[in-house]
């Protein structure tokens, strides 16, 4: 029942969105009321920021990734984190990422799907990739990541809103989230070239 209803306060986040206008910019693009671009220090002070910093960082550390549910509470997913680049004092969003538990992939797959149709009537210029994959996370390969990619800009940009599926094996003892991120360029670079 909880998932359903929030299905359904999703959707209608999103299609209020719509409704106001047409986005052509990644910064249009909210979650949690927050965009990319934003900055840390409109919701919160320097003291409570560095209090949300989260324990896991990337092993690069040129960008570093914040909890946002201890800034701010959250309406519709469980858990949130941002990420701004390393001694940027104004603490600038370079990424967003929304993430919601779910046992079932029908579930997750639904959820996904009902994302995508108002992302697609958001941004109507866009390149979509399906992906499919086995996550890194689990050493064995059993577990996917099933998802689709929004790019906003023309290739070889990467700035993108992802939409995906982390469906884990039991056995990996990884939860099963539905996330939702949106990625500057300058941080998708990163993710692809420098984090690892």
């Amino acid at each position: 029942m909880r998932k359903i209803l929030l299905i359904i306060i999703l959707t209608l986040s999103f299609q209020n969105f719509t409704l106001s206008a047409q986005a052509d910019d990644i910064r249009d693009f909210q979650i949690e009321g927050m965009s990319v671009g934003d900055s840390l220090l409109s919701i919160a002070t320097i003291m409570e920021i560095n209090k949300a910093r989260a324990s896991d960082q990337y092993p690069n550390d040129k960008f570093i990734i914040y909890n946002l549910d201890k800034l701010k509470s959250l309406k519709n997913y469980d858990w949130m984190t941002v990420t701004a680049k390393k001694n940027d004092k104004n603490y600038i969003l370079t990424n967003i990422s929304g993430a919601l538990s779910y046992e079932k992939l029908d579930d997750c797959l639904k959820l996904k799907k009902n994302i995508q149709i108002d992302i697609e009537n958001i941004f109507i210029d866009n390149q979509k990739q399906d992906v499919d994959y086995a996550s890194k996370q689990d050493k064995t390969g059993d577990s996917k990541v099933i998802g689709v990619q929004y790019y906003l800009k023309p290739h070889p940009s990467n700035e993108a809103i992802t939409v995906n599926c982390y469906h884990m094996t039991k056995k990996s003892n990884l939860e099963r989230v539905l996330k939702v991120a949106v990625n500057s360029e300058e941080f998708a670079f990163f993710l692809l070239n420098e984090a690892y």
